[in-house]
């Protein structure tokens, strides 16, 4: 009894409990169900059967690039050579019914390609993508030519010895075609046949954290800043996040946001002279977030969402339950508060967890990381 009562012994005691209840909280918040639920799905049509459309973005001609990895699921769990071959894709959104087209790269110089994140630049007419190719990943630098017909040719890999395997998520053009910025969404590198065939205790052991981290909390990952010119990379940004994933930035590239999935909110960063990414403010929002995407002619950010995070869980034991997502906005109201507005939840019965979406007039389109194919309806 009195080893209990020992002013020590009761310190640590209400320090564990005190740690249990925090995580306990934290995990009650990361569960919580996105209370305005409420699916307008009604128009939508499925559209290709390619594997996993996780990002897209919006390039001249209102064309929409849209990246496919094959299935991030497999490339992680299983490793990117147990998926098929991902690729480019466009959706000409002129038209009243289109269809995504692929497009070729005749010069990219890996057998294999397998997209996650992806930048447009309008300014410099240049896509950017994550690419996993099992013992590494790295961004591609791909010039978009637009006449008489669209075309890309590959520039070069940027590749660095802080992205972690399968670690890095999504890019963005700098300042100018001499800088780009990318998430790191995980803090360890994962087992390049996926966390599902490590090769050792140690890669077990990072296995178990990689998947436990977005329940612990723990802030290990960093947006990083790549100078092309130099051919270098570094830290851009402070270890803010539990996982950095979806990014974008204003046109005049001053600003750059940043989801952290999990957490449920985005980082609002300004460009300082050399290139860090210095932090100003969260906008927290009431359900998961994935890919960013800045709409220059209404100033608003169009945000992939995940509003129920217990499917996702149980969607790994369970591949065949569906996962709702849609598509908001994300703005800044007349009063300077950040708002949000639901523009298309769909139950997850075509496209089942979504991770990007972008609008066009009265065309809402929906990707996801696993399931095949887009997503397009009339909302």
């Amino acid at each position: 009894m009195r080893s209990i009562t020992d002013s020590k012994c009761l310190f640590l005691f209400v320090v564990i409990i005190g740690m249990i209840y925090n995580r306990g909280l934290r995990l009650h918040n990361v569960m919580k169900v996105y209370e305005n639920m409420s699916f307008n799905d009604q128009n939508c049509k499925l559209k290709g059967t390619f594997g996993g459309a996780e990002d897209m973005a919006m390039g001249k001609q209102s064309l929409l690039f849209i990246g496919a990895s094959g299935g991030l699921h497999g490339c992680f769990f299983n490793g990117s050579s147990s998926v098929e071959n991902g690729g480019v894709y466009i959706l000409d959104m002129n038209q009243l019914d289109p269809e995504p087209t692929k497009l070729e790269i005749p010069n990219y110089p890996y057998e294999s390609i397998h997209v996650h994140g992806i930048y447009v630049s309008n300014q410099t007419d240049r896509l950017y993508l994550v690419n996993h190719l099992g013992p590494e990943s790295m961004i591609e630098v791909i010039q978009i030519n637009y006449t008489p017909i669209v075309t890309l040719t590959h520039l070069r890999s940027v590749k660095s010895t802080l992205f972690p395997r399968y670690g890095i998520n999504d890019v963005v053009e700098g300042i100018d075609e001499n800088e780009v910025y990318v998430t790191r969404w995980q803090a360890f590198s994962m087992p390049e046949q996926g966390t599902a065939n490590p090769t050792g205790l140690m890669e077990g052991i990072l296995g178990y954290l990689t998947h436990l981290n977005p329940f612990l909390g723990l802030k290990l990952t960093l947006v990083y800043r790549c100078d092309l010119t130099k051919d270098e990379c570094e830290p851009a940004t402070e270890n803010l996040f539990v996982g950095a994933n979806g990014m974008t930035t204003s046109p005049d590239r001053q600003h750059y946001f940043v989801a952290d999935w999990v957490e449920k909110k985005i980082g609002v960063f300004k460009r300082l002279p050399g290139g860090w990414l210095d932090f100003e403010t969260w906008i927290p929002l009431p359900f998961g977030i994935d890919n960013l995407e800045y709409d220059a002619v209404t100033g608003e950010i169009m945000v992939g969402t995940i509003p129920d995070f217990r499917r996702v869980v149980r969607n790994v034991v369970d591949p065949e339950l569906y996962v709702p997502g849609g598509l908001s906005i994300v703005y800044l109201d007349q009063s300077g508060e950040w708002k949000h507005k639901d523009v298309l939840l769909h139950d997850g019965s075509k496209l089942s967890q979504v991770s990007s979406g972008h609008r066009f007039g009265n065309l809402a389109v929906l990707g996801a990381p696993h399931s095949p194919g887009l997503l397009i309806c009339t909302v």
